[in-house]
């Protein structure tokens, strides 16, 4: 469960997500700079399954990890893998192309759904979404925010697009102090109940339990992180890469 919106400036770009778990899930470990096949990357760690729903290269090269449609998975197996460690076996692409061609080449069976964001400077968003029996590729720009939950997920995602076209529909233009104000908010309602439907979400079994804010530019890479919701705390951890040549 998850939101997730960016927005790309020349040479970068920048790219919020907002992590939604059950109250249940242990704390993850927080953002650190990590290794693989020689290439630098900076990713929490999910305490349960050891796998990330976000991480940063020093090439500029983000990957973020949505659940995908809960529905589709009663027909089918329970899942062998959790996703998150997919996302780890990709973070250290050079490029999104790269990271995509990969994608394509790994068994994905034993994966649930999810939908993966691709971002790297310069270059449209790419949006790769499996649901159990095809991987289907967008390279096309992909809408923004995105969304998941597993309460009531086309009602949460009407909620937070409109929440979102509300704010974007009364400034001058969609930049990253938007997009803050948008992952933290609890929507245009009075009602207390309308909190299972915001950017920044709680429920009685779930809540926002992280912020991650990743901003890319030609000089650095760095990911910011809050270990709660943004409501209660800004991100208050950082960590930085000199972008690779």
């Amino acid at each position: 469960m998850c939101t997730v919106s960016w927005v790309q400036q020349p040479g970068g770009y920048h790219l919020l997500a907002n992590r939604d778990e059950k109250r249940t899930r242990g704390r993850a470990f927080p953002p650190a700079i990590r290794e693989c096949g020689g290439v630098r990357y900076v990713a929490p760690i999910d305490a349960d399954f050891g796998g990330t729903w976000i991480a940063a290269n020093e090439f500029g090269v983000s990957v973020c990890l949505l659940n995908g449609d809960a529905g589709t998975q009663n027909s089918f197996p329970s899942p062998q893998r959790s996703r998150g460690v997919l996302l780890r076996e990709l973070a250290w692409e050079a490029t999104g192309g790269d990271c995509l061609l990969s994608l394509r080449q790994l068994d994905l069976n034993p994966y649930a759904p999810f939908v993966l964001l691709i971002l790297e400077p310069d270059r449209p968003a790419i949006l790769a979404e499996w649901n159990r029996e095809q991987l289907t590729v967008d390279p096309a720009a992909a809408p923004m925010p995105l969304t998941s939950s597993s309460f009531d997920s086309c009602g949460v995602r009407r909620s937070r697009l409109s929440e979102f076209e509300r704010r974007a529909g009364m400034a001058a233009r969609v930049d990253p102090a938007l997009l803050y104000d948008f992952h933290a908010s609890h929507g245009a309602a009075v009602d207390a109940s309308a909190d299972a439907y915001s950017p920044c979400m709680h429920r009685e079994d779930a809540e926002t339990v992280s912020f991650s804010w990743v901003v890319v530019t030609r000089e650095e890479v760095r990911f910011l992180y809050s270990p709660s919701a943004p409501c209660r705390c800004s991100p208050c951890e950082q960590k930085l890469l000199a972008r690779a040549a």
